[in-house]
Formats: structure tokens, sequence, C-alpha cells
């Protein structure tokens, strides 16, 4: 029965396509390829929307079907879509888009809410970290141990406080576990997560943050106060004789007593009398900092405060201090804070959730399964060769054992081995476990491909991008070829365009045609004027490349070749040399001396060349135009008129 009946996932995507086609019709087809409505209104759209002057739909038509005739006619047709350098760019582009439809929005903009959700709210936890593991037991054994060590607190077999004495974490060990306040984007997220995810009170499951096993529990919860901006004054007593500290303390109050003076410059107090290395400099300017971030009483006294006030001395583990706050501000708005939350998210592993849930969902959409029969064949044949080494690495590759299944085709362990990671040897039950972990890579990623590839078919919105990234590509390439390169080439054809298009190109003043020959001095400029003199007596005749050579050749870098076609006003240099203008100041350029050389002033274009770009835009516009009409007479276009009467 199930040779009879396509798979769940060829079904829905079958269903998907099938629905795409009926409400996205074929609009038309050039040399039969079909071009469908959703593309025409994408680009039609999008290209009004550019324009001062907006084209009406039937305008647009035959602008859009030149457009096609090139890329589906020209350019697919001479394989430009083929060759290795566009499958390279445009692949590259495909993958990278199509990645975007790989998150799962909702679970994204789930975690970002949270992530707000957290930053509202402040939690002060003590918690117990255990090491993973002792190097002589399994991660496995510790989680365990980790586990009797929470029921133990849970059944009130020992307290808290008791365990913490067993902490790796030394620092809140000696406090009976106490931490501090939990802030948001600053610890790893497995341990805010359950801080956060824990009650009032609560004992948090056993977690792993990649540094250890924690438990939490949380002992105090509040609102975020948000920010405050503050500077202080430091007289330390950390690591100060008694003597010392007391000499600390008498003068923070003298201090006190002038900074609290009408007139007086805090900041300028601070840079003569604060301790702290850190922010004296600075006038004491300590920025902008959160609940939490410093010591208990100094982040206590900030937050009350009002703004402009400034604090009694302060004592804290690292001295006294006088705190003068600047500024206060409140948790963010969701928006103001959305570019720092997706920064946070996409930091850690929450960046990787969105991915994962789409894949996984996609997977049960294509009915992607790791074959447990097929996988216990693989595990006989390393078993025959006694363990995983190069025997049994040869025998896997090349086996047809099916080992994985995507939407009803099966593929082999053989498809598998490269993505093996390289070992020379392993025992069997970790080779399978290896095996097992990555066909079941392999396999997502066989979905992922799949899936990257139907959403031509499935999604107008990327099929639209696609094709346009895909069709600007060759639409460069195919006019490159037929128009602007050889537009570029054709000086032969440019001088016959010029020639029957003369009276098109004309100059309202006279302009100087010729070169102007510099020197770095009046002496080489002597030397290089008798040099072209000579070649005049020769009668000696060169293009302006062979002229630059043969200055160069001779001169080296005291002298260069510029070819020049300038009016009056144009270039002073010009002005003074053939127009009587007056000689230029130039004391600061290199080249202090320079003459003109077989130049003379011509009233109109005497050649292609004298109005080269013009001569050649209106040579490519002729090329363009005689090559489309060829591409309407070599592939043929229909056109829907019924389906381009319901664009807009």
């Amino acid at each position: 029965m199930k040779k009879l009946h396509l798979s769940a996932a060829i079904a829905v995507t079958a269903m998907a396509i099938t629905a795409a086609a009926a409400s996205d019709p074929v609009l038309m087809t050039i040399n039969k390829v079909p071009v469908r409505l959703s593309e025409f209104e994408y680009l039609y759209n999008k290209n009004n929307s550019q324009q001062l002057q907006p084209q009406t739909l039937d305008e647009y038509v035959d602008m859009f079907v030149n457009y096609k005739l090139k890329v589906a006619g020209a350019a697919v047709a001479a394989g430009m879509d083929t060759t290795a350098s566009f499958r390279n760019e445009f692949e590259g582009y495909a993958a990278e888009l199509a990645q975007a439809r790989m998150v799962d929005s909702t679970v994204y903009d789930s975690l970002l809410h949270e992530a707000y959700d957290h930053a509202r709210e402040l939690r002060y936890v003590s918690h117990i970290m255990l090491p993973p593991s002792d190097g002589t037991t399994s991660t496995e054994a510790a989680m365990a141990h980790a586990d009797s060590i929470r029921n133990a607190i849970l059944s009130g077999t020992t307290t808290f406080e008791d365990a913490a004495a067993a902490s790796i974490d030394r620092a809140s060990a000696t406090r009976g576990g106490r931490m501090g306040w939990v802030l948001p984007g600053r610890f790893p997220w497995p341990f805010e997560k359950a801080s956060y995810d824990t009650p009032l009170g609560g004992i948090s499951p056993v977690i792993n943050s990649g540094f250890g096993l924690h438990i939490i529990r949380v002992d105090e919860i509040k609102p975020n106060p948000g920010e405050v901006e503050a500077e202080h004054i430091l007289k330390l007593t950390h690591g100060k004789t008694p003597e010392e500290a007391e000499h600390a303390r008498v003068a923070i109050d003298s201090i006190y007593n002038v900074v609290t003076q009408p007139g007086v410059d805090f900041e300028d107090v601070a840079r003569r009398e604060s301790e702290d290395p850190g922010s004296a400099k600075q006038g004491g300017k300590l920025g902008w900092f959160s609940s939490g971030m410093m010591v208990a009483p100094f982040d206590s006294a900030s937050f009350a405060m009002q703004v402009g006030e400034i604090s009694r001395p302060v004592a804290t583990a690292y001295g006294y201090h006088i705190i003068h706050k600047t500024g206060a501000r409140p948790v963010a708005s969701f928006e103001d804070m959305r570019q720092s939350l997706e920064q946070q998210i996409n930091g850690d592993e929450r960046g990787q959730l969105p991915a994962q849930r789409r894949l996984d969902a996609l997977v049960q959409q294509y009915k992607g399964q790791v074959s447990d029969d097929g996988l216990a064949k693989v595990r006989q044949i390393i078993e025959e060769c006694g363990r995983y080494d190069s025997t049994a690495i040869e025998a896997l590759k090349a086996s047809t054992i099916p080992v994985y299944t995507v939407a009803d085709k099966k593929y082999t362990i053989a498809s598998v081995m490269p993505a093996m990671p390289v070992t020379a040897s392993m025992e069997v039950d970790d080779a399978m476990t290896m095996l097992r972990n990555t066909t079941n890579r392999v396999m997502r990623d066989k979905v992922a491909e799949i899936y990257r590839k139907d959403l031509v078919n499935i999604d107008p919105d990327y099929r639209n991008i696609y094709n346009e990234y895909r069709d600007g590509i060759l639409l460069y390439n195919i006019s490159n070829q037929e128009v602007w390169e050889r537009a570029a080439k054709d000086t032969t054809g440019l001088e016959k365009y010029f020639a029957e298009h003369r009276a098109d190109y004309t100059w309202k003043a006279p302009k100087f045609k010729g070169y102007i020959i510099f020197a770095t001095n009046d002496s080489v400029q002597t030397e290089v004027k008798a040099f072209t003199d000579s070649l005049d007596a020769a009668g000696a005749t060169f293009t302006r490349e062979a002229l630059v050579k043969m200055i160069d050749k001779r001169f080296g870098r005291d002298a260069k070749v510029e070819r020049v076609l300038a009016a009056k006003g144009d270039n002073a240099i010009t002005d003074y040399l053939a127009f009587d203008g007056p000689k230029p100041e130039n004391q600061k350029m290199r080249w202090q001396s320079y003459y003109a050389y077989r130049g003379r002033i011509i009233d109109q274009p005497e050649d292609a060349f004298d109005v080269r770009g013009q001569v050649t835009t209106d040579y490519q516009a002729l090329l363009e135009k005689e090559w489309v009409k060829k591409l309407h007479k070599r592939f043929p276009v229909k056109i829907n008129r019924k389906v381009l009467a319901k664009a807009k």
C-alpha cells in the first residue's frame, strides 16, 4: 500500500503548489517560459514606486516583455544560467534568501517579548553550583547527584544554605548561596530563564549553564526601576589600615562639605580628590547603569536619590562614596529596546530556537525519519569489523543500506559518511551514537534542502524576489555581451554612427583639443619639448597610448601626458595655454612646468572620440533596439489578456 500512495510531505507540497497556481495564474509565456501574474504585479508596483511619473499597466507590459525576452529568450537560451560563475553567485544568494523562511517567526516574537518581560523585572537569587562532571563520572551521574541535593532541600532534609557549602562558586557559597540580582542579558541564557521561570521562594530544577550545574532559589522580585546616571567621589578603605580608613572617613566628610557649597563644580573636585582610578579623570562620571550593577549600598543610594541630589557619604566594601545623581530613565518601550533585544537573543542559544522549531515542523511535513532497522544493519557491519576503524569506514562507504527517508525517498549510509567526523578508531557503541547523531543531522539538512527548492513553487513572495535577483544577474550578463561590451569595442561602428548623426552632436562654445605635457621643472620641460619637436620634425604619427609610453620610457616620473578636450572655463591650465587666461598658481603642484602639444581649437566635434560618452550611449541604445527586434522575431510571446485584466 505504501507504494501506491504519495507521502504526506509530497501531498502537502503538491496541494500548496496547486493552490498557489490557482491563485497565481500564468500571465504570459516567453520562449515557452511561464511568467506568473504575481511576478508581473510585484515588478510593476516596485517600478512605479520608484518613478516620478508612474507608468500605466499597458506601458509597463511592453517594457516587461522586452525585459523577459532578454532573460528568458536570450540569456537562458545561451545557457548563461548554467555557467559555474552564475551558479556560484546566485545559489549563494538563494540560500541566504531562503534562510529567512527557515525561521519560526512566532517563536522568535515570543522570545523577544519574553526578553522584554525579563528586562522589566529584577530577581535576587541564591544558587548552588556543581561541576557538570568530575572527570571520573559522566554528566548523567553529575545531574543525578545534583538532583539528589535538590530533593534533599525540597524535602527539608537539608537547608539551601547548608547545601550551598558544597558550591564551587566560593564567593556565594560563603554567603549561603546568595548571589545577587540577575540582570537580563548578563548571565548565560539557561541560568536567566530558570531564574525567571521559578516563583518567589521556589527552587529551580537542576540546569546546565555551560559553566556548571545550578540549583537556583528566587529570594526577591521587584520591578526594574530603569537606569541611573551618576558621578562619584571615592576615598578608598579597601586594603587600608584602620588609621588610614579613619583618615578616609574624615576626608570624605570634608569633601562633602565642599561639594555641597553653591557654585562648586562636582567634576572638578572629583578629578582632584577621587581615588577611583576608573572614573577620577572623567570627573567621577560612571555613565548609565542598571540596578544590581553596583555594590548594594551604592546601588540602593543611587536609585533612592533625586536627580541633581548629592548624597551624604555612602560606605561600601571599597570605601566612602559621595554620589551625584545626574540622570534617571525608566525601562525603555518594547519598540525602543527591540534592536538590543534582538542582539541579545541572537547572541546566545536562543537564537537557534526559531530555526530549530521551524525545521522540526518541516521534518514532520516532509516525513523525515531515521531508520532504526537500517542503523541496526550498520551496527552489524561495524561489529563484524570488531570496531569502527578504516575497514568499517570503507565498508560503510560502499554500503547501500538505507538509513533515513525524506518524502518517501530512501538515502543510504554511504551518503551519510562524508558528514561523519574524522576519527581513527572507535568502540562500536560510541561509533553508533555518532552515526545516529550524524544521520539525524544529515536527514534534517536534506529536509531543509528540499524545502528551499519547493519555496519557488509554494511562496509567491519568495519566488518574486528569487526571480528578480536571478533575472537581474542574467540581464546584466546578456546586456553586457550584446550591448555594452560590443559598443565599447566597436570603434568602427561608433565612428559610423557619429558620421551618420553628426548633426546631433554640437557644442555651444569652441574647445581646445590636444595634449598637455607636464614636467617637474623647466629644465625637464626643455628636454621633453626637444623630444616632441623631434617627433614633429620626423612627421611621426602615434596614438595617445603610444605617446604616453614614449614619454614614460624616456623621462620616467619627471613627466606625464594628458589628453585634453576642454572649453574655456573648464580647466585653468587649458585656459592659460589656449584661451589667454591667467597663469594658474602652482607653487604647491608637483608639475611646475607644462606646455600644449599638438593642440588646436575646434568649433565642433571632429570624430566620435570628441563626444565619446554621448555617442556610446546613443549607439548602445541603437544596438539594444535592434537586438530586441531580433528577440521578438526569434522567441514567441503569448500574453493572456484575461489574466492581465486582473493585474493590480
